[in-house]
């Protein structure tokens, strides 16, 4: 999960995040405190930046289907369903005291898609896991290249089977929390780009790109 509030500009003068990746069996979030066994870390000028660690499996989940061939032109079978999953969290009551009933459904913006797309390709493609690629580049970079003027943004990123399960694993994190779950039902985003690959070792690279759009 990786989650900026502000404008381009103030972003590339070093805003540090928290980054947070969801590897096949999740990752949890943290700011600070001792590492533990199977824990990775990235650190920059003395911030935690990313703490990942194991959580438990979570069970496969019934993916919808894609109805109507004419919605499905514009993007992925997966990335269609993926859509679908998100704004089903979005709108479900249950999670109403997280959005106030103010988080709309996700418009799909071509620009993010894009970067989303390109993200996953190039994590199953050169076999990492991260936000930030093998280049140094961040979401912000990489928002910043194609153009795109935002308020606040998000990245959720997954590694796992099918993409139920990355979003049923991103939605059983912390409730009121800064993570995945936190940028799904955060009100502020209007606009999503979601991007699916495969790697070779069969899994599904899935990444999230949200933003509130000026």
């Amino acid at each position: 999960m990786l989650e900026i509030s502000g404008n381009l500009r103030s972003a590339r003068r070093g805003i540090l995040v928290a980054l947070v990746g969801l590897l096949t069996c999740g990752c949890l979030m943290a700011a600070s405190g001792p590492k533990q066994d199977g824990q990775t870390t990235e650190v920059k000028d003395g911030q935690v930046l990313m703490v990942a660690a194991s959580i438990p499996h979570f069970p496969l989940l019934g993916t919808p289907g894609c109805p109507g061939q004419s919605s499905c032109q514009e993007f992925g079978v997966l990335e269609k369903q993926m859509l679908e999953l998100l704004n089903l969290d979005r709108l479900n009551p249950a999670n109403r005291a997280e959005t106030s009933g103010h988080a709309l459904p996700l418009q799909w913006d071509p620009k993010l898609v894009q970067i989303a797309q390109a993200h996953s390709q190039d994590m199953a493609m050169r076999h990492y896991f991260s936000h930030v690629d093998p280049n140094g580049d961040s979401p912000v970079e990489r928002f910043y290249r194609v153009g795109i003027q935002w308020r606040s943004m998000g990245e959720n990123i997954a590694k796992n089977e099918t993409v139920a399960r990355a979003e049923a694993a991103f939605m059983n994190e912390p409730r009121f929390q800064l993570n995945h779950r936190g940028n799904i039902l955060n009100p502020q985003f209007n606009r999503v780009g979601i991007g699916v690959a495969r790697g070779a070792d069969g899994l599904l690279y899935v990444t999230q790109d949200f933003a509130q759009e000026e």
